[in-house]
């Protein structure tokens, strides 16, 4: 029986995802950013979540480096920043504003919520990383709605 590659990520479009846009520093100087949709909680004491990034094209190496992130949840406002953070330009912080959080790395206005935190364990998965990360700090803002991604497309709620 052979796999059907397309029918899998069909399959996984049926479940609606927040969106959020993970960023860290390269070096401590060079800020990175990527739009991540596999983001989860995994515990509550000690508070970890979770994360992963593909091996190729997504800076997976440099964030491993790092060990320092901010996990901005997006709002239905920010979907510029994901689509932003979702293209291949080298330089997505080029003109977008954000604020620097405690732990050093970007974060923006206007999120619903901000984890910040660093790598407590990497796991190999297939062609992806998994980050399980220590929470550090957290703030939030429960009064806007979240940029959903759904079926391949951000439903209008």
């Amino acid at each position: 029986m052979t796999f059907d590659a397309r029918k899998y990520r069909d399959a996984l479009g049926c479940f609606a995802t927040g969106i959020t846009v993970v960023t860290s520093m390269k070096d401590g100087v060079e800020p990175l950013g990527i739009t991540v949709n596999s983001f989860g909680s995994v515990s509550l004491d000690p508070p970890l979540v979770l994360f992963s990034l593909g091996h190729t094209g997504n800076h997976c190496q440099e964030f491993q480096d790092s060990g320092k992130f901010a996990i901005n949840i997006l709002s239905e406002s920010q979907r510029h920043l994901c689509d932003r953070f979702a293209s291949p330009l080298e330089d997505r912080f080029s003109g977008v504003s954000h604020l620097t959080g405690e732990n050093g790395c970007p974060v923006f206005e206007g999120s619903l919520a901000v984890f910040e935190c660093e790598t407590y364990a990497t796991h190999e998965a297939g062609d992806h990383l998994i980050f399980i990360c220590r929470v550090t700090n957290v703030t939030s803002d429960s009064s806007q709605s979240a940029l959903l991604f759904h079926k391949g497309d951000f439903p209008i709620l």
